[in-house]
């Protein structure tokens, strides 16, 4: 018999520039993802890839133990989406399905950041339910169903996670770490422990999330 693949972890939301009021924080946030114990993780600036593009390129010259991938969080006119694997912006104020039709042109991934919470950036429930019977260009691939702070909404990810079993979504895990702490505070458990693993393991949805919700004192310092 062959043996499985090892259990790997991945945080598919990780803003490299940390706060944009503190330079010192952008190289704790490396360094914590040089220590986290995480094998993937997705490096997701708000409408930007300048900067995970550069910390790609340093963790590979410095050989860390940890596979860091350029990715974006895209402002989309539906929601906020995460496209994982890129290798140029894709331009925010697009729809959101243009936008992940934008991200599988590179050959990404394209996960939904905290679905269904209220306001504007996440997308409705009725849209990602659209979306998921309409072209598969425009499909995104995953909902974000841990996520630190929005783990305090009564209730939420049980809707997240019952919406990705009626449209066939995987279920993925991300901190949307702005300071070194959260690093790793949501997470994304797959069978391997590279980029190709985890994005195997996305499109055939074996994966799953898990984490621990933000402690509130810090929900309240980023509000």
């Amino acid at each position: 018999m062959h043996a499985l693949p090892p259990i790997g972890l991945a945080d598919l939301h990780v803003h490299p520039s940390g706060n944009a009021v503190s330079a010192e924080t952008a190289r704790a946030v490396y360094a914590a993802l040089c220590e986290s114990g995480l094998q993937v993780a997705v490096l997701t600036d708000h409408n930007r890839v300048d900067v995970a593009q550069a910390l790609v390129a340093r963790s590979r010259d410095e050989r860390i133990p940890i596979e860091l991938v350029v990715g974006e969080e895209i402002t989309t006119r539906e929601g906020h989406l995460l496209g994982v694997g890129l290798t140029a912006r894709v331009p925010a104020g697009l729809s959101l399905a243009d936008a992940v039709a934008a991200v599988h042109d590179q050959g990404g991934i394209a996960v939904i950041a905290h679905a269904l919470l209220p306001g504007n950036m996440a997308a409705s429930a009725r849209l990602l339910a659209e979306l998921a019977e309409g072209d598969p260009r425009s499909r995104p691939d995953a909902l974000e169903a841990m996520h630190p702070m929005a783990a305090w909404v009564p209730g939420w990810r049980r809707r997240v996670e019952g919406l990705a079993q009626r449209c066939r979504y995987a279920i993925v895990g991300g901190s949307d770490a702005h300071v070194p702490r959260s690093v790793g505070c949501g997470r994304t458990g797959f069978r391997g422990d590279t980029e190709a693993d985890l994005t195997a393991a996305i499109l055939g949805r074996e994966t799953w999330a898990e984490g621990r919700p933000y402690p509130l004192r810090d929900i309240f310092r980023r509000r």
